[in-house]
């Protein structure tokens, strides 16, 4: 057998077990005393106690209080936090506009309104999303089944909440067309300022 390089691996030396009988295992601590001086000539050791034996409860319930804390696993991932914030800003968005934000149903999910935003602005944009009739793709790269006019819906609810912000935040002006045909241009507003017909 060949001698192994120096920077080889070199797998460390099995612990040593110890099964202690009921009568040594009586006093676990002078069991421990016992087993210390070969325990530390590894550093480490495995004490298998005796077949059913329990140790005993040590913590007055009583007396022991603690304040728990929610962590929602959920909200750790980066990712995540940026789809609440992107969330939050556009809630904060309509709010300003003197409406509250229903995030909509599709196929019996919520929409995923920040995947949605980010997929049409990376097939460039809204309207080029529309003219070149890519709603059911991006459906289908949500993880929705094609041909139930899935593509449409998403068409709808991005033009009704995602595009209005989208618009604000580029600083561009809101075309809205009323029931009698004219065409009114709304600024869309932030905190104190007026909206402008």
């Amino acid at each position: 057998m060949s001698q192994p390089r120096p920077d080889e691996f070199q797998p460390p030396p099995e612990c040593p077990v110890f099964e202690p009988s009921w009568e040594e295992f009586r006093d676990p601590y002078s069991f421990i005393n016992k087993i210390r001086p070969i325990a530390e000539r590894t550093g480490i050791c495995k004490v298998r106690p005796p077949p059913g034996w329990q140790p005993p409860f040590a913590c007055d319930v009583d007396r022991l209080h603690f304040v728990p804390r929610i962590q929602r696993l959920n909200e750790l991932e980066a990712q995540t936090r940026v789809k609440l914030n992107f969330l939050d800003q556009i809630a904060k968005f309509w709010d300003l506009q003197g409406c509250a934000l229903k995030i909509p149903h599709v196929e019996r999910k919520i929409l995923d309104l920040y995947k949605l935003n980010k997929l049409v602005a990376e097939d460039g944009g809204f309207d080029l999303v529309c003219t070149e009739r890519r709603w059911t793709k991006i459906a289908m790269t949500m993880g929705f089944a094609p041909g139930k006019a899935v593509g449409s819906h998403l068409r709808v609810h991005y033009e009704k909440i995602l595009y209005p912000y989208n618009l604000f935040q580029s600083g561009a002006h809101l075309l809205v067309r009323s029931r009698n045909n004219t065409h009114i241009y709304i600024t869309l507003i932030s905190r104190g300022a007026s909206r402008q017909h």
